[in-house]
């Protein structure tokens, strides 16, 4: 017969409780398959699909909820698996949180904010009085409606620091418009998606802006929590497929681009990939920290956002020289503002 002591048997039992909570091992390293597979072969809907849009908080919330426990546990296998999801995590999003010193231009030439004003939350009035307040050299919105844009059009303010102004409103989410310190010319307007293309004689050249705004994917959710139970982004991927058109032409050109506008897609998404490919995204470039521009309607009075899906990308010869975010405002998109360097 086997005697222990006491010191033997507390470690003995101390040795089976950690090998429970390595079991916990399996989470972080299933969650590291899934965002390494995705990376190659993504899903395009369904659950897994909309997984792979939060895949951000997945990191966060299993490295949070976990690492207390491998700590407190002294569970070494949970703690290496941890490490592995902390540096698969920097890996995947470093670039987009942290940019290097010295990454921005150092001239800038023109200031730019792209705002959804989602439609519904606020006055004429007050539409144009939160306008009246930005001073930049070019603006553009989504989801303009006809009253606040003929509030737009009818204000003094607006009028004379924006004397040439793109309008296109529409109902409901449907509306765009671009306001522009500068001579503006060759206007397109555009459907499926929304959108606006022309050019902007700058003091340093033309630079064409394309301001879009593709449907976003449809999600099935279950009441009363509203929870997501299914994601079909399969109209949004059309829609942004026919930007991506607009962008190659640009591109192929070797014009001078800006891509403005709400895309309804999140980095982790192929269809990022797809629009983004060839193009510089300031945020990715300038910015520092998540750079997250869209919240919940439920919680707008919350002066944080929760997703980036509101974008600035550039082609040619304009470079990214800053980027910021302003949360303070009504409504479920932050105002994304970027300044640019722009090149011969």
């Amino acid at each position: 017969m086997t005697n222990l002591s006491g010191s033997g048997l507390r470690s003995r039992i101390g040795a089976a409780r950690r090998s429970r909570w390595d079991l916990l091992a399996v989470l972080p390293l299933a969650l590291v398959a899934f965002a390494v597979v995705s990376a190659v072969a993504p899903p395009r809907s369904g659950p897994l699909a909309l997984a792979l849009v939060l895949e951000v908080y997945l990191f966060i919330l299993t490295f949070a909820v976990l690492a207390p426990i491998a700590l407190l546990a002294r569970a070494r296998l949970l703690g290496a698996a941890l490490l592995i999801v902390l540096v698969s995590g920097g890996a995947f999003f470093g670039s987009e949180w942290v940019s290097l010193p010295g990454s921005g231009a150092a001239r800038h030439d023109l200031a730019v904010m792209n705002w959804n004003l989602q439609f519904g939350t606020r006055t004429p009035a007050q539409t144009t009085a939160e306008l009246e307040g930005v001073d930049v050299d070019l603006i553009a919105l989504q989801e303009l409606e006809p009253e606040p844009s003929a509030a737009i059009e009818r204000d003094p303010i607006i009028a004379a620091r924006y004397p040439y102004r793109a309008m296109a409103p529409g109902q409901m989410a449907s509306g765009v418009a671009i306001l522009s310190r500068y001579a503006i010319e060759k206007v397109v307007s555009t459907r499926d998606p929304s959108g606006l293309e022309l050019i902007v004689d700058t003091p340093r050249g033309p630079v064409r802006v394309i301001n879009a705004h593709p449907s976003h994917a449809d999600i099935s959710t279950v009441t009363p929590l509203r929870l997501p139970i299914d994601y079909n982004p399969s109209g949004r991927d059309a829609e942004v497929a026919t930007v991506r058109t607009r962008i190659e032409a640009a591109v192929a050109g070797g014009e001078r681009l800006l891509v403005l506008g709400d895309y309804n897609t999140t980095s982790s998404e192929p269809e990022y990939g797809i629009l983004t490919h060839g193009l510089r995204d300031t945020h990715v470039q300038v910015g520092e920290g998540p750079g997250w521009t869209w919240r919940p309607s439920r919680i707008t009075f919350l002066p944080v956002a929760f997703l980036r899906i509101d974008l600035q990308l550039t082609a040619g010869p304009i470079f990214p020289a800053s980027t910021s975010v302003d949360c303070s405002l009504p409504g479920d998109h932050c105002r994304l503002f970027g300044e640019y360097q722009i090149d011969g």
